[in-house]
């Protein structure tokens, strides 16, 4: 039964991964620092096949469906053969790339349960994902940013290190709408999907850990409920607030319809 943790990279997933791993979710081979299970990452084929083909899928024929069904089944099959020496029928993976397979999990597994963690954007821009936003020469990239392998352009400016650097805030926001916004997809799977918000978790962590566990049917675990108690830090919630005026304002023409959704504004 795949529970799988799907966020924008950045916004507080390693949190939630280390919890899982210690409620007993086997989450496969995970980097040490940012708790991302490297099965799926951006150079899984499959998973990369699937990213770059997110956005279509959505109106694609059930045979074009299929056949992205299809490989789901088989990526998912080959990571627990191969990376869950256990076996458990409990399992998940956390990665932000994966985010953009959301919905083709969903539609795969019917029993699937999905955990979609979200955190301000302003906050996630200030958390320089270099993997994205420093390689968008890579379709895989551009469509995880902008939606759209072809984009070549941004704020009027060609998509080189000149334009990164000097519009990187305003990138890293446009990375946020563009996987948040996917990822709110599956609020159309209810009973498969529930929705986190970081800092919800970050000021009640066992409140929100008990609801979690509850929507996935999962006793929460004595020794994973200490640790909860003693890992949350609140001290990176809110450092947006020390840009300017100036600097926020081309992020927050990206991002203030969906922080605004979100009850951000």
């Amino acid at each position: 039964m795949p529970y799988p943790i799907f966020c924008r990279g950045h916004s507080g997933g390693r949190l939630l991964c280390e919890l899982f791993i210690r409620n007993n979710i086997r989450m496969g081979e995970v980097s040490p620092e940012k708790k991302d299970t490297s099965f799926f990452s951006a150079d899984n084929p499959q998973l990369r096949e699937i990213i770059l083909n997110a956005h279509s899928y959505l109106n694609a024929t059930d045979e074009v469906k299929q056949h992205y069904q299809n490989v789901m089944r088989h990526c998912v099959t080959e990571f627990y053969n191969t990376q869950l020496p256990e076996k458990s029928v409990i399992f998940g993976w956390k990665h932000g790339i994966s985010l953009f397979s959301i919905i083709v999990l969903l539609d795969t597994f019917p029993n699937a349960k999905v955990i979609h963690l979200i955190r301000d954007g302003r906050d996630v821009m200030l958390s320089r994902l270099n993997a994205r936003i420093e390689n968008l020469s890579d379709p895989l990239n551009r469509v995880a940013v902008f939606g759209d392998a072809t984009t070549k352009s941004f704020a009027g400016h060609p998509l080189n290190d000149e334009t990164i650097k000097n519009y990187r805030n305003a990138l890293e926001m446009q990375h946020w709408v563009t996987a948040v916004e996917f990822g709110l997809l599956g609020r159309n799977y209810s009973n498969q999907y529930f929705e986190v918000k970081y800092e919800e978790f970050c000021n009640r962590p066992l409140e929100i850990a008990h609801q979690i566990f509850d929507f996935l049917e999962l006793p929460f675990l004595s020794d994973a409920e200490t640790w909860l108690s003693q890992a949350v830090y609140q001290g990176r919630i809110g450092k947006w607030k020390d840009l300017s005026a100036t600097e926020l304002e081309l992020p927050l023409q990206i991002g203030t319809p969906l922080l605004t959704k979100l009850g951000y504004l």
